[in-house]
C-alpha cells in the first residue's frame, strides 16, 4: 500500500485456457495498470480436454488512485487490468467458468475485504497501432480483477483525533469558571493553538489528499466549537458586567449543556457518514 504514490502491491497467479499454440497468452498479454511486474514460474502444458494451458506468478505495482475523503475509514477498490496484446480479431479474453477467488490465508493488516468481482469489457482506440488495416481505430479486449476492501481504522482513527478532543474538552472546561475569570480566556487560546498543532502533526502522518476529508473536517470544526467558547466567555462577562449576575450563572450553565451536546452530535454524525463511505 503506497497511497503517496498512488500505488499498490499485488501478489496473483493468472493461467489461459486456449487452442492456438502460435499465439502464446503469456506473450501476447499484458497488465495495462500496472507501474512494475515480475514474472516467475511460468509454465505450460495441456488439460484433459486436448486444451493448451500457460500460466504463472506474478507480483505487480499498479497505480491506484486513492479515495481518502473518508480515511481512516475510507474503502478502496483494487484492481488488476489484463488486456490482450492483440485486436479482438486475433484474440479474444474470456473469464473462467470458475469464479475469481482470493487466497483463503491472505492477510492484510488493517483491511477487510468486502467483495471480489469480475469485469469483462472491450476497449477501442483512436489509433491502428500501425496496422492499416484497422483503418484508423483498434479494439482490444481487457478483463479487469476488482477486489473492494475496507480500512479497519477505529484504532487508527482515536490515533489522530485524540489530541483534538483533549483540545476542545480544555475550552470547554471556561464554563465551570467564573464570568469574570481571566483564565476562561487563557483556556479558549490555549486549546485553540494546540488543535492547530494537532493539526499539522495530524497532515505529515496521513496520506496527502487535495480533497477536504473526513479528518479536516473534525478539525474545522473543532476550530470552530473551541473559538465559540471565546465568544460565549464575551458574552458571558457582558452581561455579568451589566450586574445581571444570575443571568450570567444561567448563561454558563445552559452552555455547559448544549457546547458539548452540538459538538458530539455533530462528531457522531460525521463518524456515521465517512464509515458508511
Amino acid at each position: 500500500m503506497r497511497p503517496d504514490e498512488y500505488a499498490c502491491t499485488a501478489d496473483y497467479w493468472i493461467w489461459f485456457n486456449y487452442k492456438d499454440s502460435v499465439q502464446d497468452p503469456l506473450e501476447n498479454v499484458e497488465i495495462i495498470n500496472a507501474k512494475q511486474t515480475a514474472y516467475t514460474d511460468q509454465y505450460h502444458t495441456k488439460d484433459l480436454k486436448g486444451m493448451l494451458v500457460a500460466n504463472e506468478s506474478g507480483r505487480v505495482t499498479l497505480t491506484h488512485n486513492w479515495e481518502l475523503e473518508n480515511y481512516p475509514f475510507d474503502k478502496q477498490s483494487f484492481n488488476i487490468q489484463v488486456e490482450a496484446g492483440l485486436d479482438t480479431s486475433k484474440m479474444v479474453l474470456v473469464p473462467c467458468e470458475r469464479p475469481f477467488r482470493i487466497y483463503k490465508d491472505l492477510n492484510m493488516p488493517g483491511w477487510t475485504i468486502l467483495s471480489s468481482k469480475i469485469n469483462q469489457r472491450l476497449v477501442t482506440y483512436d489509433s491502428d497501432f500501425g496496422e492499416s488495416r484497422l483503418h484508423g481505430r483498434s479494439t482490444f479486449s481487457r478483463i479487469i480483477y476488482v477486489v473492494n476492501a475496507k480500512r479497519n481504522g477505529w484504532g487508527l482513527f482515536f490515533k489522530l483525533i485524540l489530541g483534538v478532543y483533549v483540545s476542545f474538552f480544555v475550552a470547554y472546561l471556561v464554563f465551570f469558571l467564573p464570568p469574570a475569570n481571566e483564565q476562561r480566556f487563557s483556556l479558549s487560546l490555549g486549546a485553540l493553538f494546540a488543535a492547530v498543532a494537532n493539526k499539522y502533526v495530524t497532515d505529515s502522518n496521513i496520506p496527502t489528499s487535495i480533497s477536504f476529508s473526513f479528518i479536516d473536517q473534525v478539525h474545522v470544526f473543532t476550530f470552530v466549537f473551541i473559538l465559540a467558547t471565546l465568544v460565549l466567555s464575551v458574552i458571558s462577562l457582558r452581561i455579568d458586567k451589566s450586574g445581571k449576575h444570575k443571568k450570567s450563572k444561567d448563561f454558563n450553565r445552559l452552555c455547559i449543556w448544549i457546547v458539548p451536546a452540538a459538538y458530539f452530535m455533530l462528531n457522531a454524525v460525521l463518524i456515521l457518514l465517512a464509515d458508511n463511505g
